[in-house]
């Protein structure tokens, strides 16, 4: 009966991973939410580890590179999303040093920008600055993402 278990829970965890990659942390929480046994869920995770069918830097890589392209987010945001999802802090931190909010917080401006169309300028300007800070770009990106959208000299200037 443990054997089959052991096979079930295993099978179970490969289903997971055909779908989309998860952390370790994400598939012990489905597991054990599914009703295998802590033991046995460390057990299988463990062995697809060691199969390398488990990784949390691999993981973080990917999801900064598919939040990059789907749904730009500045690094602060980009952070507690990895951190809620289970990857170590010293993984997330070591994977976002590298990485240059400015030219996504752009990208993301240009779409929004598109979509306030019709809106006078300070209005518009102060909506792409609160969205901009939902997704949690940080300042100097924001600003040089509305000075490049809007062009119109110093009254763009938000100090």
């Amino acid at each position: 009966m443990a054997d089959h278990s052991k096979n079930e829970a295993t099978a179970y965890a490969l289903k997971l991973l055909s779908l989309r990659s998860h952390s370790r942390f994400e598939l012990a929480g489905k597991m054990l939410k599914k009703g295998y046994r802590k033991e046995l869920v460390e057990e299988v995770l463990d062995y697809l580890v060691q199969k390398q069918l488990i990784d949390d830097e691999a993981f973080a890589k990917e999801f900064i590179r598919s939040r990059s392209r789907r749904k730009p987010v500045g690094k602060r945001k980009l952070q507690y999303d990895l951190i809620r999802k289970g990857v170590p802090e010293n993984i997330a931190d070591t994977l976002l040093k590298e990485y240059d909010g400015a030219e996504l917080c752009y990208r993301a401006g240009v779409r929004k920008a598109a979509a306030l169309k019709g809106r006078n300028e300070s209005e518009r300007k102060k909506k792409l600055e609160v969205f901009l800070r939902n997704r949690g770009f940080e300042w100097p990106a924001i600003k040089e993402t509305i000075t490049r959208l809007f062009q119109t000299g110093p009254e763009c200037e938000n100090d």
